[in-house]
């Protein structure tokens, strides 16, 4: 009887120790340069990070976590920028692995500033670089962002403000210099016409041939040249609809002056994406315009 007990005993303690530590589950994976100081962090909602140096020779590491979702961070002495996994899955003994951790940049001495516009605090600014997230912060009361210790090349600046159109620039940082690059983001209302989304501006325009007879031709592109009159008279009746904030509409943002030079000037970089033949002559056409990005309406807007 006395051995039956501690059989039990035994077994229940086993039990006892035993069984959390088959619950945890593993992330590992590998750095290279293995020299590269890097960090590995863990992050979950609500709870305290874990984080491991990464010290052996060959690059190589591991970490226990209970199982859950996480956000892993990958930082290096050797680079500025971070490298991040959103929504790594932790499984109950079972060991998650991470693809190549390759950090290829050292830090320069470039710096990237600017203001995002309506000047909201909390706007989010990320760093692009060859197509992956690098780094990202949220903007002071006054809009302004700052990005240091940035090596030579080309990046994209994304700005996310919630009830503004995201938006993102290209540029280039050269050297040890400072450059400076404003973001004027565009307050989302209901618009026809404006696909907020896709960050475009869409519209369409009609036209008659003349009533005398002609050349088929001809007459076929005085249909279409009055087409395009009319869709560009559409297109700035739209633009007369697009607001910079809650208060404020792009006209009275920019003042008369400056509205008419810039808005007539957006609007001749139009591109043609349909054209139809509606009969007896008459031409239908659709004109596109970009609201964000590269030569988007925002960029008319910050410059």
């Amino acid at each position: 009887m006395h051995t039956s007990r501690m059989v039990v005993l035994t077994l229940a303690l086993f039990l006892l120790f035993a069984c959390p530590a088959k619950q945890d589950g593993a992330l590992e994976g590998t750095v290279v340069p293995p020299n590269s100081g890097a960090k590995i962090t863990a992050m979950q909602v609500g709870k305290s990070p874990s984080s491991i140096d990464v010290n052996s020779p060959d690059g190589k590491f591991r970490m226990t976590l209970a199982p859950g979702r996480y956000d892993i961070s990958v930082t290096s002495s050797s680079s500025p920028f971070p490298m991040n996994f959103p929504a790594v899955i932790i499984e109950p003994g079972k060991t998650t692995t991470l693809p190549l951790i390759k950090f290829t940049l050292s830090p320069g001495a470039a710096a990237l500033t600017g203001v995002v516009s309506p000047g909201a605090a909390g706007t989010r600014v990320a760093l692009i670089y060859e197509g992956k997230e690098r780094a990202s912060i949220n903007t002071g009361p006054e809009g302004k962002y700052e990005f240091m210790g940035l090596p030579e090349g080309r990046y994209t600046v994304k700005a996310d403000l919630p009830g503004y159109a995201d938006d993102a620039v290209d540029l280039a940082v050269t050297g040890d210099q400072k450059t400076a690059q404003n973001i004027r983001l565009i307050y989302i209302s209901s618009v026809d016409g404006v696909d907020w989304g896709a960050g475009k501006i869409r519209a369409k325009g009609k036209g008659l041939p003349p009533a005398t007879k002609g050349n088929p031709t001809i007459m076929h592109e005085m249909a279409k040249r009055a087409a395009l009159a009319d869709a560009q008279r559409n297109l700035l009746k739209i633009l007369e609809q697009i607001k910079v904030d809650p208060s404020h509409d792009i006209k009275s943002y920019l003042g008369e002056k400056k509205y008419s030079e810039k808005i007539q000037g957006f609007v001749q970089g139009y591109s043609v994406v349909a054209e139809r033949d509606l009969g007896n002559g008459a031409v239908e056409v659709e004109l596109e315009l970009p609201l964000t990005g590269p030569g988007g309406l925002s960029r008319y807007l910050a410059d």
